[in-house]
């Protein structure tokens, strides 16, 4: 089973893409800020990251740089989720080398689309 570790500070939105994730058959774990993010993806090894840019403790695409340069480096592909209409976001986003970028609210048949392809299912 593929683990899927999304980073997100907004609960409402962890527990629907946990309840989406699930029914997908992929494993979800969680962690709710840009600090916890490094922790969680170190211990729980995650096939694949959903990052969301805006929340407490760094934006996401400072997690995905640390994230990149852990003791035994995340190197597995990233989604990146973002509210935020932030020009310039989209281009960070990629040459970070994410695998998609989503605004929010986004079709969620799209994001699951996304994450196949990510992890090579499509």
């Amino acid at each position: 089973m593929k683990k899927i570790l999304i980073v997100e500070d907004d609960k409402k939105i962890v527990a629907a893409l946990t309840v989406r994730l699930k029914a997908e058959g992929y494993e979800a774990v969680a962690a709710f800020d840009a600090v916890m993010a490094g922790s969680v993806a170190a211990k729980e090894r995650p096939d694949l990251v959903l990052l969301d840019i805006s929340m407490p403790g760094g934006d996401g695409l400072l997690v995905a740089e640390r994230l990149r340069k852990l003791p035994v480096p995340v190197n597995v592909p990233m989604i990146f989720l973002t509210a935020s209409k932030k020009p310039g976001l989209r281009d960070q986003a990629m040459a970070l080398g994410a695998a998609a970028f989503f605004e929010k609210p986004y079709e969620a048949d799209q994001l699951l689309g996304a994450i196949k392809k990510a992890l090579g299912e499509s």
